[in-house]
């Protein structure tokens, strides 16, 4: 098997996927870095959205090349037209963490943190606006030309945001310096808001809104184009702050467009700033999913892309890799028939055989109805052959000291990554580490790819507020699911599941949790349910993640398994075996969950 990764053995050099999070990339590492996805060009919109993605799914990404300093940086024949055209201007907002603390955490009323919130959004607003007008101006080839606009942008923006005399201003640089100036010393617990100008004081946007008529008139635009405002980590504004965005979605924005980036049940509140007012998804803006399918060619060709480039900025132009599995090798077509082939051999990986291997683990049952089975390509190999391989594999494990290549090849990097580019990222830094050392043969990278998916699992106790309950869950919900893999005759499985709640205060509780394993990654439901919420009926699938650690096949059963969930008055969650002695230990209240009968 040729793998370009043997060429690293032995190699000093810097990882080059040692950094994972896109918020402290620079704008040339996000260009080089930056593959434009399908849901990229459809953001270039007068559409009011609520962009959601788990964490790491790539939204600072998408949102940071909108802008038109990055996008007219993209070599395509899609961001060229948009670049010339101007009909879309975009401006990246991020709401740091740090940002949202400074101006909630001390004692003020609610009425008070919108007044900063408002008074901090569209200084940072501006700020962009002045990067993007500059990057407008830069491609201007008339030096004279170039520096008559700036300044006349700059007095025009000066009297519009200040209506002072403008001392000291004389380019955009200088507005920026005094923009800046007004933001950093204003002192959130003593300085007057009053003394604010007061169109930094207004709802959010109105820093741009009142200027872009004249804008448009300096740039010589033909047409007033619509501002795009895309707000980064959104997931850690308040319910207060979250309703000066719903106010912009429910009023006439006057071609002001929010791509607001957040995580799955983050934005909590439809209430906006106006007492007994809402607003509704579908009349008011949108929802849309940025998460990727991991087997999507949107994800293949990013990944291969990162890969590419990456590997490229670490050695020299001779390291010529287009794609992971150029990086990783692979066995015949990258199937699981491939890895399973090499190792059992040929003979016990032939159709025949396997079809026979799998009507023998059958039930007494099924294995006396297995001969009336139509097409049994279909019946009984393809539905069955994804839980034998897994069942086979995992018994090899358990033989010694052996390791199986089973977890290997990039189609299981992909899989494993479940979509998201930071966890491929993380995947590959192991990777190539342990390259340096070893030959990545199936094995190795099965030992690689098994150590990230157990030290995934267990950081799942570390999540914000609810980590040790999933956990906890996941744990035994997941051991459930490896029985009934395992333990058993053949049967038809997979990863699904559906929770059956006691009594709806059961699943207020539950909720709380489930919804944070889906924002990270750790539980996955269909794009609806994204969207609209989870419900009593909903169906359930663990991470690919999870399914490596706990050796459960990568699929969703027809039949999800039912688990019951029975909860006592803390409303702390475990699960019980079925039919296991249900224990409670000295002041140690529990609830459990039950196996449902399919």
């Amino acid at each position: 098997m040729n793998r370009l990764a043997n060429f690293i053995k032995d190699s000093d050099r810097q990882n080059p996927f040692s950094d994972s999070q896109a918020r402290n990339f620079s704008d040339t590492k996000v260009i080089c870095e930056f593959y434009p996805i399908s849901n990229y060009w459809s953001l270039f919109n007068d559409q009011h959205e609520i962009l959601l993605g788990t964490r790491g799914s790539g939204k600072t990404f998408l949102l940071k090349m909108m802008r038109y300093s990055m996008l007219k940086k993209i070599q395509d024949p899609q961001a060229k037209q948009l670049a010339s055209q101007k009909k879309f201007i975009a401006l990246y907002i991020p709401m740091y963490l740090e940002f949202v603390t400074h101006l909630t955490s001390l004692e003020t009323s609610e009425q008070q943190q919108i007044q900063l919130f408002q008074f901090a959004f569209n200084c940072l607003l501006a700020q962009s606006l002045l990067t993007e007008l500059t990057a407008i101006l830069d491609e201007e080839p008339d030096q004279l030309v170039r520096a008559r606009t700036n300044l006349s942008l700059t007095m025009d923006l000066n009297m519009m945001w200040f209506d002072d005399e403008a001392k000291g201003i004389s380019d955009l640089f200088s507005l920026t310096t005094k923009l800046n100036k007004l933001f950093y010393n204003f002192d959130i617990k003593n300085s007057d808001i009053n003394t604010v100008p007061p169109v930094f004081r207004r709802q959010i946007g109105s820093s741009i809104l009142s200027v872009k008529e004249l804008i448009a008139k300096r740039l010589n635009l033909s047409e007033d184009p619509t501002w795009i405002i895309c707000i980064d980590e959104a997931e850690f504004l308040t319910e207060p702050l979250q309703k000066c965005i719903n106010s912009v979605f429910r009023s006439d924005s006057k071609r002001m467009a929010l791509k607001v980036a957040t995580l799955p049940y983050y934005h909590k509140t439809l209430e906006t700033l106006e007492p007994n007012i809402t607003v509704s998804a579908g009349n008011d803006f949108s929802y849309r999913v940025v998460d990727m399918k991991y087997n999507s060619m949107d994800f293949r060709n990013l990944t291969n892309n990162l890969c590419s480039h990456r590997l490229r900025t670490r050695f020299d132009s001779e390291f010529k890799i287009k794609t992971v599995e150029e990086f990783v090798g692979s066995c015949g077509k990258d199937d699981q028939i491939d890895y399973y082939r090499q190792e059992v051999g040929l003979e016990k990986s032939s159709y025949d055989f396997i079809t026979k291997e799998i009507i023998n683990e059958f039930s007494e049952k099924r294995k006396r109805n297995a001969d009336t089975y139509p097409n049994p390509r279909k019946t009984v190999y393809d539905k069955f052959a994804p839980i034998f391989f897994t069942r086979r594999m995992f018994m090899l494990s358990k033989q010694g000291n052996t390791k199986p290549g089973w977890y290997a090849g990039a189609q299981m990097i992909r899989k494993i990554s479940q979509g998201n580019p930071r966890a491929f990222i993380q995947i590959m830094n192991n990777l190539f580490e342990k390259a340096r050392t070893s030959e990545l043969t199936p094995k190795v990278q099965h030992g690689v790819l098994y150590e990230y998916v157990e030290s995934l699992c267990e950081s799942t106790q570390a999540l914000e507020m609810y980590g040790p309950s999933i956990y906890r869950e996941l744990d035994k919900i997941a051991s459930i699911l490896h029985d009934r893999v395992h333990k058993s005759d053949l049967i038809s499985a997979g990863c699904n599941f559906t929770l059956d709640y006691q009594n709806d205060d059961s699943f207020f509780h539950a909720k709380k949790w489930i919804q944070l394993a889906i924002a990270y990654s750790r539980l996955i439901v269909d794009e609806n349910t994204l969207k609209n919420g989870i419900d009593k009926n909903t169906q359930y699938l663990l991470s690919n993640t999870y399914a490596a650690k706990y050796w459960l096949p990568m699929r969703a059963d027809i039949s999800p398994l039912k688990v019951k969930i029975v909860d006592n008055q803390t409303h702390t969650y475990t699960v019980k075996m079925p039919r296991e002695q249900t224990r409670k230990t000295e002041n140690e209240q529990l609830s459990f969950f039950e196996e449902g009968l399919l």
